[in-house]
């Protein structure tokens, strides 16, 4: 049988994390490592959407 998923800590796993590489970014920049701050920042982008899917969706 199916468990059925608690959305908003689905939500709150993906904005974390997004967060997290938002933060990973932010020091990459700083350090001059443009290419490697450009990938953290697609991905905390695509986290944030996957987390904006999951709560209009409730999938």
């Amino acid at each position: 049988m199916l468990e059925k998923i608690n959305v908003q800590k689905v939500v709150d796993f993906w904005n974390e994390s997004a967060q997290r590489n938002f933060e990973t970014a932010e020091f990459l920049f700083k350090g001059e490592k443009y290419a490697d701050c450009l990938f953290f920042c697609h991905l905390a982008i695509e986290k944030i959407l996957k987390g904006l899917v999951v709560k209009e969706t409730k999938t």
